[in-house]
């Protein structure tokens, strides 16, 4: 497969009924676009869509090899909000987005919530070499073949970035298509809009 080209053949991925692939136009901050009405999903800014706890799918079970050689099993962080971000190293936008997870993951880290990569149609040695560039300290399984990404079926990536963001009951809560904030602004303000969203699941608002 070549690659940037994931999934071919698949079709727009939809999210409870929504086409998940909603790129908002304008700039980010932590503003969220309200509720039209009640148990609809909601477009967030940019390139976000939240899903309502009636509506979302759990996310199948995920587990492999990590990319320093560990294993790690996503049903061990059940009862946590779990951020998971499919990247590449060959990714551009990935990264525009690099500093800003790792800014996310050191300050959920605190607030009892994860992030997880998932290295995706990939070689090992130069996604290590983006680990080191970037200081990236959360762990990434490593799906070069995406036979892991395969597991989620419509829920899973057409292309890198994308971001699920997972609830305490291991449902998809959240999407993010495209890199944080459209690539835009300072780790920090890509990290505060992930908290904020991070936070309204975690809480149970969104």
């Amino acid at each position: 497969m070549p690659r940037g080209t994931l999934l071919a053949g698949a079709a727009v991925v939809v999210v409870a009924g929504v086409a998940a692939a909603v790129l908002l136009a304008g700039g980010g901050g932590k503003g969220l676009a309200p509720e039209s009405q009640s148990g609809q999903v909601r477009a967030l800014a940019p390139g976000m869509v939240v899903i309502p706890a009636g509506k979302r799918a759990i996310l199948p079970a995920v587990a492999g090899q990590t990319l320093d050689g560990g294993r790690l099993d996503l049903a061990g962080l059940r009862g946590q909000v779990v951020v998971l971000n499919f990247w590449a190293s060959w990714c551009g936008p990935c990264r525009g987005e690099a500093a800003g997870l790792q800014e996310a993951s050191r300050e959920l880290a605190a607030k009892g919530a994860r992030v997880v990569g998932v290295d995706i149609n990939d070689q090992r040695t130069p996604a290590l070499a983006f680990q080191r560039e970037f200081a990236v300290s959360y762990p990434s399984l490593f799906d070069p073949s995406l036979s892991l990404t395969a597991r989620l079926g419509g829920q899973g990536p057409s292309y890198p970035p994308t971001t699920l963001v997972i609830d305490q009951q291991g449902r998809i809560a959240a999407r993010i298509v495209g890199a944080l904030n459209g690539g835009k602004g300072t780790p920090q303000v890509q990290a505060a809009m992930l908290g904020d969203l991070v936070e309204q699941i975690k809480g149970g608002v969104a």
